[in-house]
């Protein structure tokens, strides 16, 4: 298990919908996915692929891995250094799902 460096961080770059346009918790908690639970399952973290509609709405969407679940998700694209990417969810509390069946953490 490879930890989230400070120097990943600096060059971890964010795709997509823009960061700086998730509502209210959703920074924190991708933040907070991003550092534990997404660290723990892909290594260190190369970018971050914020998955949304055309129109550009909003990416807070029920999620498609467990259809009844009935919390809200956003989905993201992670790539990791050695250039593999995997659709991730993340839910408000910090928490998310790597792929369908996985642990939530």
């Amino acid at each position: 298990m490879r930890s989230f460096s400070t120097s990943a961080r600096k060059l971890l770059q964010y795709l997509g919908y823009p960061f700086a346009d998730l509502p209210g918790p959703w920074k924190t908690a991708t933040e907070t996915y991003l550092h534990n639970g997404a660290a723990k399952k892909v290594g260190v973290i190369k970018s971050v692929e914020i998955l949304h509609r055309n129109d550009g709405s909003s990416p807070v969407h029920k999620s498609h891995y467990n259809p009844n679940d009935p919390e809200e998700v956003i989905s993201v694209r992670i790539e990791d250094e050695n250039g593999n990417k995997r659709t991730h969810h993340i839910y408000s509390d910090g928490t998310g799902t790597g792929f369908v069946g996985d642990k939530r953490e």
